[in-house]
């Protein structure tokens, strides 16, 4: 019961993030991992928060376990624009969106263990394992791709892990996901009536003015799902262990209200054609499948070695389509997101006094082809440079001090109405330059 009271507080506090793994997901979910930019994350079990890489791992830790992590993550993204212009080739006017457009924000995360028997343990977790928020100015030049996205999921993870032998422990998992997404963009509406009836516009006959009639569109939804996740450790001795896991694809339907704020021309519109209504929506998004296999190795007895890779197969991603319930077209974000690969190295450093040091490094390769790349998810690849530390104030008592700092390859943005779905938001290119500075807290407790 107590676990279950610090889960119901724990979903009140958790707000948007933005997202610093790959795509939309995040790592950032232990402390102890977060210092070592999470190398060996798949073999490591240095605590229960390792549990949601590998289930596995909770084996190693007898009796009752408690972890809570806090992680302040802190992005600068600023976006240049070198040209923005509208179907009919007309310049698009307006800022660049602010001088950051990633929010400061925390994402927390709570795990619990119990050993059943000499053999038998069960844990649970609550995590944010997939998030985004990113938010523009009001008037901006890519206003017609995107003034606010935030996209949340929350996940509920119950595992049983068995020590199989003195050496093997294998493990599964039940996720209870629940998403939310948002999003909104302006709507060009002068230049939807000036578009000719031909290329799918209203020939002008409302007299609007192209990028100065603009109204607003927001949709959102909401859905529950249901996955698994497995993993296995495996101990070649007490100073080397190595562990895989594999955690499954979340299918979301997402269902929820369309609205939109129209403007003088965008009601007369409106009214004339019976689009632009409030309606519902629906969306369908697959948040992949991720595989991952770490090694850990105890040098000395207080130097040990940790390496990890992992494949998240955002290929699921190719687009995303919001279905409206009446006659309202499609609208639709080509993604064409590919599959990537996370590497990571890192190492802990015991010294005297109950202090432990971390250090790690990492490569973390972006979804986002240049080509599709968006001012929703202005993702790039990425590298991590983690440091920190371990203080233990007892066997049963301890704090967690993870800080990573991520350096982004400047972000190109190439979008053309070449691309039917980009009729009506123009074109836009320019360059983003985003980093990330990453502060995690984390303090464990054994009963």
């Amino acid at each position: 019961m107590k676990f279950v009271g610090v889960l119901a507080m724990s979903a009140v506090v958790m707000g948007p993030v933005v997202a610093q793994a790959s795509g939309l997901a995040l790592r950032e979910n232990s402390g102890a991992g977060q210092g070592s930019a999470f190398a060996g994350a798949s073999a490591a079990a240095e605590d229960i928060s390792y549990m949601c890489h590998n289930p596995a791992g909770i084996t190693r830790h007898r009796g009752e376990h408690f972890v809570v992590t806090g992680t302040a993550i802190m992005p600068k993204a600023e976006f240049t624009s070198t040209s923005a212009t509208t179907v009919l080739t007309g310049t698009i006017g307006g800022g660049n969106g602010g001088s950051d457009v990633g929010p400061d924000s925390i994402a927390p995360a709570i795990f619990y263990s119990k050993q059943l028997s000499d053999r038998m343990f069960l844990g649970a977790s609550l995590t944010v394992p997939f998030g985004l928020a990113i938010e523009y100015e009001p008037g901006w030049v890519g206003r017609y791709h995107a003034l606010k996205s935030k996209i949340m999921t929350y996940n509920f993870n119950p595992v049983i892990a068995y020590k199989a032998t003195d050496k093997l422990s294998i493990a599964g998992g039940l996720q209870i996901s629940y998403t939310h997404a948002f999003l909104s963009n302006a709507v060009d509406f002068g230049t939807y009536d000036a578009l000719p009836v031909a290329s799918g516009g209203l020939g002008g006959a409302y007299s609007g003015t192209p990028t100065e009639d603009d109204g607003v569109a927001e949709v959102e939804g909401v859905d529950y799902t249901y996955g698994f996740n497995l993993g296995l450790l495996y101990e070649f001795s007490p100073m080397t262990r190595v562990g895989a896991a594999y955690r499954s694809m979340l299918h979301n339907n997402l269902e929820g209200p369309a609205n939109f704020y129209n403007g003088p021309l965008g009601d007369t519109i409106s009214g004339a054609t019976g689009v632009f209504v409030k309606t519902e929506v629906q969306a369908t998004v697959n948040l992949p499948e991720v595989a991952s296999f770490g090694v850990y190795h105890e040098v000395s007895d207080r130097l040990a070695l940790m390496g990890e890779v992992a494949w998240t197969g955002w290929s699921r991603l190719q687009e995303l389509r919001v279905q409206f319930a009446n006659a309202q077209p499609d609208s639709v974000i080509v993604s064409k997101w590919r599959d990537t690969w996370f590497f990571a190295v890192g190492a802990h450093y015991k010294l005297d006094g109950g202090w432990l040091l971390r250090g790690g490094v990492a490569y973390d390769q972006s979804p986002v082809p240049d080509a599709t790349r968006t001012p929703r998810v202005p993702d790039e690849d990425r590298k991590w440079i983690s440091i920190g530390a371990r203080y233990q104030f007892s066997p049963d008592s301890y704090f967690d001090f993870g800080y990573t700092r991520l350096v982004f390859d400047d972000a190109s943005l190439q979008l053309s109405t070449a691309e039917p779905s980009n009729g009506l938001r123009g074109n836009l290119s320019g360059k983003y330059k985003i980093s990330t500075d990453i502060l995690a807290l984390q303090y464990r407790l054994a009963f």
